[in-house]
Protein backbone atom coordinates (compact mmCIF):
# COMPACT_ATOMS: atom_id res chain seq x y z
CA UNK A 1 0.00 0.00 0.00
CA UNK A 2 2.93 2.35 0.60
CA UNK A 3 4.41 2.38 -2.93
CA UNK A 4 1.30 3.72 -4.70
CA UNK A 5 1.02 6.33 -1.94
CA UNK A 6 4.60 7.35 -2.66
CA UNK A 7 3.60 7.74 -6.32
CA UNK A 8 0.74 10.03 -5.32
CA UNK A 9 3.08 12.10 -3.18
CA UNK A 10 5.57 12.43 -6.03
CA UNK A 11 2.80 13.37 -8.47
CA UNK A 12 1.36 16.00 -6.14
CA UNK A 13 4.81 17.38 -5.41
CA UNK A 14 5.55 17.62 -9.14
CA UNK A 15 2.20 19.35 -9.70
CA UNK A 16 3.06 21.87 -6.95
CA UNK A 17 0.20 20.67 -4.74
CA UNK A 18 2.31 20.03 -1.64
CA UNK A 19 -0.38 21.21 0.78
CA UNK A 20 -2.65 18.33 -0.24
CA UNK A 21 0.03 15.64 0.25
CA UNK A 22 -0.55 15.07 3.96
CA UNK A 23 -4.30 14.84 3.52
CA UNK A 24 -3.97 12.47 0.55
CA UNK A 25 -1.49 10.30 2.45
CA UNK A 26 -3.79 9.98 5.45
CA UNK A 27 -6.85 9.31 3.30
CA UNK A 28 -5.03 6.73 1.20
CA UNK A 29 -3.65 4.77 4.16
CA UNK A 30 -6.75 4.90 6.35
CA UNK A 31 -9.19 4.56 3.47
CA UNK A 32 -7.32 1.60 2.00
CA UNK A 33 -7.26 -0.23 5.31
CA UNK A 34 -10.90 0.50 6.11
CA UNK A 35 -12.08 -0.57 2.65
CA UNK A 36 -9.99 -3.74 2.84
CA UNK A 37 -11.30 -4.75 6.27
CA UNK A 38 -14.93 -3.73 5.71
CA UNK A 39 -14.98 -5.17 2.20
CA UNK A 40 -13.69 -8.52 3.35
CA UNK A 41 -16.11 -8.58 6.29
CA UNK A 42 -19.22 -7.58 4.35
CA UNK A 43 -18.48 -9.75 1.31
CA UNK A 44 -17.72 -12.73 3.57
CA UNK A 45 -21.02 -12.33 5.40
CA UNK A 46 -23.00 -12.02 2.16
CA UNK A 47 -21.13 -14.93 0.56
CA UNK A 48 -21.96 -17.14 3.54
CA UNK A 49 -25.62 -16.08 3.29
CA UNK A 50 -25.55 -17.16 -0.38
CA UNK A 51 -24.16 -20.58 0.59
CA UNK A 52 -20.41 -19.96 0.33
CA UNK A 53 -18.13 -22.42 2.09
CA UNK A 54 -14.95 -20.34 2.53
CA UNK A 55 -13.50 -18.68 5.58
CA UNK A 56 -13.25 -15.02 6.46
CA UNK A 57 -9.48 -15.29 6.96
CA UNK A 58 -8.99 -16.75 3.48
CA UNK A 59 -11.06 -13.99 1.86
CA UNK A 60 -9.27 -11.32 3.90
CA UNK A 61 -5.91 -12.69 2.71
CA UNK A 62 -6.99 -12.96 -0.93
CA UNK A 63 -8.34 -9.41 -0.95
CA UNK A 64 -5.12 -8.20 0.68
CA UNK A 65 -3.05 -9.58 -2.18
CA UNK A 66 -5.16 -7.59 -4.62
CA UNK A 67 -3.53 -4.42 -3.27
CA UNK A 68 -0.43 -5.52 -5.18
CA UNK A 69 -2.28 -4.65 -8.39
CA UNK A 70 -2.17 -1.00 -7.37
CA UNK A 71 1.59 -1.13 -7.96
CA UNK A 72 0.81 -1.14 -11.69
CA UNK A 73 -0.04 2.54 -11.35
CA UNK A 74 3.64 3.40 -10.90
CA UNK A 75 4.96 2.31 -14.33
CA UNK A 76 1.76 3.48 -16.02
CA UNK A 77 2.16 6.98 -14.60
CA UNK A 78 5.84 6.96 -15.54
CA UNK A 79 4.80 6.23 -19.14
CA UNK A 80 2.11 8.90 -18.99
CA UNK A 81 4.70 11.44 -17.84
CA UNK A 82 6.66 10.78 -21.05
CA UNK A 83 3.65 11.41 -23.29
CA UNK A 84 2.68 14.77 -24.82
CA UNK A 85 1.14 17.13 -22.29
CA UNK A 86 -2.24 17.42 -24.01
CA UNK A 87 -2.87 13.67 -23.72
CA UNK A 88 -1.66 13.16 -20.13
CA UNK A 89 -5.03 13.69 -18.45
CA UNK A 90 -6.77 11.23 -20.73
CA UNK A 91 -4.02 8.62 -20.35
CA UNK A 92 -3.98 9.05 -16.57
CA UNK A 93 -7.73 8.43 -16.39
CA UNK A 94 -7.48 5.42 -18.72
CA UNK A 95 -4.60 3.92 -16.72
CA UNK A 96 -6.43 4.39 -13.41
CA UNK A 97 -9.65 2.89 -14.80
CA UNK A 98 -7.67 -0.06 -16.14
CA UNK A 99 -6.10 -0.76 -12.76
CA UNK A 100 -9.47 -0.36 -11.01
CA UNK A 101 -11.15 -2.78 -13.46
CA UNK A 102 -8.32 -5.27 -13.01
CA UNK A 103 -8.62 -5.08 -9.21
CA UNK A 104 -12.41 -5.45 -9.46
CA UNK A 105 -12.00 -8.57 -11.58
CA UNK A 106 -9.52 -9.98 -9.03
CA UNK A 107 -12.05 -9.25 -6.25
CA UNK A 108 -14.57 -11.28 -8.24
CA UNK A 109 -12.13 -14.18 -8.64
CA UNK A 110 -11.15 -14.07 -4.95
CA UNK A 111 -14.74 -14.24 -3.73
CA UNK A 112 -15.63 -16.93 -6.26
CA UNK A 113 -12.68 -19.17 -5.44
CA UNK A 114 -12.54 -18.69 -1.67
CA UNK A 115 -16.25 -19.33 -1.17
CA UNK A 116 -16.65 -21.77 -4.08
CA UNK A 117 -19.60 -19.88 -5.56
CA UNK A 118 -20.93 -19.77 -9.11
CA UNK A 119 -20.26 -16.69 -11.20
CA UNK A 120 -23.86 -15.50 -10.84
CA UNK A 121 -23.81 -15.82 -7.05
CA UNK A 122 -20.44 -14.06 -6.94
CA UNK A 123 -21.88 -11.13 -8.89
CA UNK A 124 -24.82 -11.04 -6.46
CA UNK A 125 -22.41 -11.04 -3.52
CA UNK A 126 -20.50 -8.11 -5.02
CA UNK A 127 -23.53 -5.96 -5.92
CA UNK A 128 -25.64 -6.64 -2.82
CA UNK A 129 -23.91 -3.92 -0.74
CA UNK A 130 -24.46 -1.42 -3.56
CA UNK A 131 -28.11 -2.41 -3.88
CA UNK A 132 -28.59 -2.03 -0.11
CA UNK A 133 -26.90 1.37 -0.17
CA UNK A 134 -29.11 2.46 -3.08
CA UNK A 135 -32.21 1.29 -1.24
CA UNK A 136 -31.16 3.22 1.88
CA UNK A 137 -30.65 6.36 -0.22
CA UNK A 138 -34.11 6.01 -1.76
CA UNK A 139 -35.66 5.55 1.69
CA UNK A 140 -33.78 8.59 3.00
CA UNK A 141 -34.97 10.74 0.08
CA UNK A 142 -38.55 9.59 0.69
CA UNK A 143 -38.34 10.47 4.40
CA UNK A 144 -36.70 13.83 3.73
CA UNK A 145 -39.25 14.64 1.04
CA UNK A 146 -42.09 13.62 3.32
CA UNK A 147 -40.83 15.78 6.17
CA UNK A 148 -40.30 18.76 3.86
CA UNK A 149 -43.88 18.49 2.60
CA UNK A 150 -45.20 18.77 6.14
CA UNK A 151 -43.14 21.85 7.00
CA UNK A 152 -44.99 25.11 6.80
CA UNK A 153 -43.26 27.77 4.76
Amino acid sequence: MILPIWTFITAFHAADMGKMMNMMLALEVLGGLVIWILGATIWNLIAELFGGRGSAASLFTALGFIHIVRLAIIPLWALVALMPEDSRTFLTVVSMLTVIAWAFYLDFVAIKEVHQLSAAKTVLVMITPLLCLGLLCIIAVIFIGSSLMHMSI
